[in-house]
């Protein structure tokens, strides 16, 4: 049985987007990442710690991914005034 996922979810100007679905996902496994960091399961797990610095890092890298792929759609969709 197939999976109810769509990995193309629509961007903001109604374009199919593969790189948005792997966003989100990026973004949701980070924040989760930083909820559990530091916590401590006696005989099971420890979660290494994370701080600030390192998720906004992070943070920043993914987003510039999406953001450029962003820009980029713009700028080749750009009119030329170049006569």
């Amino acid at each position: 049985m197939p999976l109810p996922i769509k990995l193309s979810q629509k961007d903001t100007r109604g374009k199919e987007s593969t790189t948005l679905f792997f966003v989100r996902v990026t973004w949701a496994v980070m924040v989760c990442k930083f909820l559990v960091a530091g916590v401590v399961i006696p005989d099971l797990a420890t979660f290494p710690e994370i701080n600030i610095q390192d998720f906004g890092i992070a943070v920043a890298g993914v987003l510039m991914i999406w953001l450029g792929r962003e820009y980029t759609e713009k700028v080749k969709r750009a009119p030329s005034n170049v006569e």
